[in-house]
């Protein structure tokens, strides 16, 4: 029931393209993923950063077969990286020229917000690009 009830505004005649919030969107006309529109749907709820409706729906989707197990997986570690906290970061990431300490308790959606924004009024935009790529690219820097 919850299902129908999150996807009854995609279901109905909403044929937006989904190709500008799915980063893995297929270019090739005519295909479509499993899930197209309950997929589509779920990426402009994780933009829009309504992460708790976002699970709900891959839960259900996923139960009913409307979203493919890897793309829910992909999903929700994309959930995961925008719920993540600055200061939840490893600490040897944290000791780095210029961290933007003040920032410690947003997390990555909200620090993504301010720059998008243009809300420079807690740390300039070169610190919190910096912080951005700190939680999204914290496994690939560790490595170094």
């Amino acid at each position: 029931m919850l299902l129908v009830l999150l996807l009854a505004p995609v279901l109905h005649g909403c044929r937006h393209s989904d190709s500008a919030v799915r980063p893995e969107a297929s270019q090739e006309e005519g295909v479509r993923p499993k899930g197209g529109s309950a997929s589509a749907r779920i990426w402009v709820l994780i933009s829009k950063g309504q992460f708790v409706e976002a699970e709900a729906l891959i839960a259900e989707g996923t139960r009913s077969g409307l979203i493919a197990t890897a793309t829910a997986q992909k999903m929700l570690e994309k959930i995961a990286v925008l719920n993540t906290k600055l200061g939840e970061i490893p600490a040897r990431l944290q000791r780095a020229p210029d961290f933007p300490s003040q920032l410690k308790d947003f997390t990555c959606f909200q620090i993504e917000s301010m720059l998008k924004a243009g809300d420079y009024s807690l740390a300039p935009q070169a610190q919190l690009r910096m912080a951005v790529k700190l939680i999204e690219q914290q496994s690939r820097l560790m490595e170094k």
